[in-house]
């Protein structure tokens, strides 16, 4: 009967990445995994850009982005030239999708496969558009719905990063 109380080495309370990591440190990297996927919702209907030239005082979103590729694919272009703006719809409209499998399966990110795959999609998406911004603009502060793009992007590698072993990446945990 004694035995039945061995902690084994595989049991929570042995294990160092529980013990020793607050747990303060786990709400937080729990708050960046839940923030991920509102942010890059949020990002993706507030401006990305502004127009050039005649269209300055035009504010283009991942939202209007997608509309407006989508008007110009209904021009009589080649198909090569449809093709290029189908995918950049797609690879935009990306980001949105991204959001919503961030936002729906952050509670369950050590479940399913979607969740990491989204993730560094969203990542990944940042960092070209972070990089797009830059090339455009020049070093300047993105405009708010990039720059919640571009946060969103940050939280889910942060989470990442710092969450193996901190906060309930070991199957059968979770965080608050």
């Amino acid at each position: 009967m004694s035995l039945m109380n061995v902690v084994s080495p595989a049991s929570p309370a042995s294990s160092p990445s529980r013990t020793n990591v607050p747990a303060a440190w786990r709400r937080a990297v729990g708050a960046l995994r839940l923030g991920t996927g509102p942010l890059a919702l949020t990002g993706f209907f507030l401006p990305w850009a502004t127009g050039p030239g005649p269209f300055a005082a035009t504010e283009f979103s991942g939202f209007t982005l997608v509309g407006f590729a989508g008007r110009l694919q209904a021009l009589d272009l080649s198909v090569s030239a449809s093709a290029t703006l189908w995918a950049i719809r797609l690879l935009i409209l990306g980001v949105a999708i991204t959001g919503a499998w961030q936002t729906v399966l952050a509670p369950a990110h050590h479940r399913h496969f979607g969740y990491p795959l989204s993730g560094w999609y969203l990542v990944v998406s940042a960092v070209a558009l972070a990089g797009i911004g830059l090339v455009r603009g020049g070093p300047s502060v993105p405009p708010v719905g990039l720059g919640l793009v571009i946060a969103a992007g940050l939280c889910f590698a942060l989470a990442r990063a710092l969450g193996p072993g901190f906060a309930g990446d070991q199957p059968g945990e979770s965080t608050p």
